[in-house]
């Protein structure tokens, strides 16, 4: 098994389980605190190992194009790094998720699927925790910052 194998593997894994730990212990403040100040400290260094290898190659690429994308993200590095960057993001949403519902008294097994959805599908996780907070909050139109305004 290659470097960046094993480096998929273990961020996979620990994002994985992130979520796991995020749906059971989501009441309580120190799973917030480990997850900020371990879990995306930890990912955020690996991620700036693999994106500075995978784009300091000198290769094509920008952001003006799809194909422009695309050549950015052909090494491994780089992919690996793509993959990092959303795990995160992903995962940072679903605490947001978890901390707003929490506030708001909304049951855990209501936002499950939320979570699930954010895990796999980022913003379709998102859509479905903002229908389902309307629905509980009786507006759809809504703002993600408290108090609602």
């Amino acid at each position: 098994m290659s470097t960046l194998e094993a480096v998929f593997g273990m961020a996979s894994m620990l994002a994985f389980f992130s979520w796991i730990a995020l749906f059971i212990f989501y009441p309580r403040k120190w799973i917030y605190r480990t997850l900020f100040s371990g879990v995306f400290i930890l990912m955020a260094f690996t991620y700036l190992f693999y994106i500075v290898l995978g784009l300091s190659g000198g290769g094509e690429g920008g952001f003006s194009s799809l194909a422009e994308v695309r050549l950015l993200f052909e090494s491994d590095e780089a992919l690996l790094a793509g993959w990092i960057h959303y795990l995160v993001f992903d995962l940072f949403v679903g605490m947001w998720i978890t901390k707003d519902a929490w506030e708001k008294d909304i049951n855990r097994w209501i936002i499950l699927p939320c979570l699930i959805l954010t895990f796999m599908l980022g913003p379709v996780g998102l859509l479905t925790y903002f229908i389902m907070r309307g629905i509980k909050l009786g507006k759809l139109n809504q703002s993600p910052f408290h108090p609602l305004t």
